[in-house]
């Protein structure tokens, strides 16, 4: 059977045990000798032996060191020695000493639940109606109990009745032969017990038994406890008042009583406290530290596939493991489990910090539940906050994943159902014609380098010329602008008054537009003083030409040679005339 994470920290406890037992035989028969030890000598020599036990390891001042503080608890510590079934307190008397084990071994016994008596009183009643109604049989308890109870239940019983026929007892333990009481937890040496009613000033919430051949203890009184244990108190009364603050509305009765099922315990990091599938053994209540709840996944269950895998595949392939939740300070987990009567862990826990944590063992908590249901209601509550967020979560992660699926089959194939190959020409075709079969011998081929030269060239050809606006230097654009010009110069050569009235933005147009038509008539003028200095240039010419002797009568060329020249001069005059023009434009 596999142990549980509690269960593998007992078995270091057991070595703890053994070590504890070896390290106190000297203290154990110094104090068998002298009852007890005032001597300095004798408390100087078991001090580093005693400083080992976690009782005043608990209780040493801060600042003080631990062999001093162990030898001056050691002055008031006195020896007691019990036999095997003996009892050390009973349930509910008042608490006057604390006990140390030196050797030997106790169990804390508490009350049982009504349920459980009533199942015992039935068990008796069904097995006196099997016998003979003529003989007068004597009723033996373990006969009875054989088949209904498990043997080590059986025989703390028989021991709590110091080995006398139950049926013929009638005391606190035993009545018409039921028991009313039963083993829950157990002491061993190194250990102290009893502290708690000194701590609270209650009476005993538990009864001990020894259990072994022989008990050897140290006791001390609740005056020098007081004095000595001051610290273990102060710790005493915050777990009690921490409690408190967990278990809102729960009297300050019922807390001491079930107090006493937490055991404390810490855990380091990265330490797996239940996997999936586990048997439910325990809960916890972390203190300080923080656990994480995880599952892990199969990848067609977290994308998505319905399809279950083959037990090959699952062999194969990994799982993949995702957080759900993570808890810390105050919270409870895996009692939800318990609660629900669910024989298998629904999810796996590990913690992720060092982790100080209250735990309950199944078997106790059984107990709890029958007999404080104000505990088991607020243990639902808390239980219930825990488990809806774990499902939401659980709802979310899986939408996220699938989500995500999606996304990225987008991207690697984005619209892949709906998209079909088309060229440019059939994206623009006619509607009707689209829906036509077309053969793959209809289809153009794709164009090569040539073929692309070609297309170019011809689309080329297939351009208009030029308008003739575009030529400013052509007869019919010079005589438009010089008719423009000179309706230019019959305007008034005064500026016109800026109306002030207007926004800036048309004053300013107005300005910058009455003072580029002033600079324009300027250029103007420049521009007829040009042209008269080519008129005199030209008839100067023409002059010259008639003027000019003949060379010879065989020339007759000449008058040709001066009609171009003329013509040449003309254009020149123009071009001349034109470029000017331009210039007093800009």
């Amino acid at each position: 059977m596999k142990k549980s994470v509690i269960q593998d920290q007992k078995v270091d406890d057991n070595q703890q045990r053994r070590k504890n037992e070896e390290n106190l035989k000297i203290p154990l028969n110094l104090y068998r000798s002298y009852t007890r030890i005032t001597q300095q000598s004798l408390l100087e020599e078991i001090a580093p032996m005693m400083s080992q036990i976690e009782f005043l390891k608990k209780n040493c001042p801060e600042g003080t060191k631990i062999e001093e503080f162990a030898a001056q608890a050691c002055s008031y510590f006195k020896y007691e020695q019990f036999s095997k079934g003996q009892i050390v307190f009973n349930y509910g008397e008042y608490g006057d000493k604390v006990y140390l084990i030196l050797l030997g071994e106790v169990g804390v016994f508490i009350s049982k639940s009504q349920e459980e008596i009533s199942n015992d009183r039935e068990v008796i009643e069904t097995y006196k109606s099997n016998l003979n109604p003529f003989e007068d049989e004597v009723l033996d308890y373990e006969t009875v109990f054989k088949k209904k109870k498990r043997p080590q239940d059986l025989q703390m019983e028989l021991l709590l009745a110091l080995q006398k026929n139950p049926f013929e007892i009638n005391n606190m333990y035993f009545k018409d032969g039921i028991c009313h009481y039963k083993k829950v937890f157990q002491f061993y040496s190194g250990q102290a017990f009893g502290d708690m009613a000194l701590s609270s000033d209650k009476p005993r919430t538990a009864s001990i038994l020894v259990l072994s051949d022989e008990l050897h203890v140290l006791t001390m009184n609740r005056q020098d406890f007081k004095s000595v244990g001051d610290r273990s108190i102060k710790e005493k009364n915050q777990t009690f008042e921490y409690f408190l603050s967990i278990f809102v509305g729960v009297s300050k009765f019922i807390v001491t009583k079930f107090i006493q099922y937490f055991q404390k315990i810490e855990f380091a990091p990265q330490t797996i406290l239940w996997k999936e599938g586990d048997e439910p053994k325990f809960f916890l209540l972390i203190v300080r530290g923080r656990v994480e709840i995880y599952r892990s996944y199969a990848e067609d269950t977290l994308h998505g596939k319905l399809k279950e895998p083959s037990i090959f595949q699952q062999k194969i392939k990994p799982k993949k493991k995702v957080t759900l939740s993570q808890l810390s300070d105050n919270s409870f987990v895996g009692e939800a489990e318990l609660l629900d009567n669910i024989p298998v862990r629904l999810y796996s826990c590990m913690t992720s910090d060092n982790t100080l944590a209250y735990y309950m063992e199944s078997d106790a908590f059984n107990i709890v539940r029958k007999n404080h249901p104000d505990f088991l209601k607020i243990l639902k509550e808390k239980s219930h906050v825990i488990k809806s967020y774990l499902l939401r979560r659980e709802k979310y992660l899986f939408e996220n994943i699938q989500k995500q699926d999606k996304a990225m089959e987008k991207l690697q194939y984005p619209d892949c159902t709906n998209t079909e190959r088309v060229t440019v020409d059939e994206l623009y075709r006619d509607v009707n014609k689209l829906n036509s079969k077309i053969l793959r011998s209809q289809q153009k081929n794709m164009y090569t380098t040539t073929d692309i030269v070609n297309s170019n060239n011809q689309i080329s050809k297939k351009i208009a010329p030029q308008s003739e606006n575009m030529f400013i230097f052509h007869k019919k654009q010079i005589e438009l602008l010089k008719q423009k010009k000179q309706s230019q110069t019959k305007s008034s050569s005064v500026i016109p008054p800026i109306n002030l009235q207007k926004s800036i933005s048309q004053n300013n147009f107005a300005l910058e537009s009455q003072v580029l038509k002033s600079y324009r008539r300027m250029r103007f003028q420049q521009f007829q003083a040009n042209q008269e200095v080519c008129l005199k240039i030209k008839s100067q010419i023409g002059s010259f030409i008639t003027t000019q002797p003949r060379s010879s009568s065989h020339d007759s060329s000449f008058p040709l040679a001066s009609s171009e020249f003329g013509k040449r001069i003309k254009t020149l005059q123009e071009f001349y005339f034109a470029k000017t023009f331009i210039t007093a434009s800009k």
